[in-house]
């Protein structure tokens, strides 16, 4: 009589979905890369905090500003190292 108001199939129990590497790997990329951006900004907050003091930055957290950069360069590097890993993955080997 109605069709429409039958209640589609239910997957049968115990299936779970594919694990989905990419989509994992992202995700653990992104919660690292807000953790180091939270430390990172609480470094630079106690630095400046203390700065207004009248002291130098220098004096106060030295290599600071070096440090910040260099962790924020090799975040850089690694997610374009993985998206290029997946960019290649999806083009496959020559034939």
């Amino acid at each position: 009589m109605s069709d429409a108001l039958e209640p589609a199939p239910l997957a049968p129990r115990g299936s779970k979905p594919p694990f989905d590497r990419e989509r994992f790997v992202f995700k653990t990329l992104a919660v690292v890369i807000g953790t180091q951006l939270l430390i990172y900004s609480l470094a630079a907050g106690v630095c400046a905090e203390r700065a207004l003091g009248g002291r130098p930055v220098g004096q106060i957290c030295p290599g600071t500003l070096e440090k910040l950069q260099g962790g924020f360069d090799s975040t850089l590097n690694l997610l374009l190292a993985l998206l290029g890993g997946a960019a290649l993955s999806r083009v496959g080997p020559p034939s």
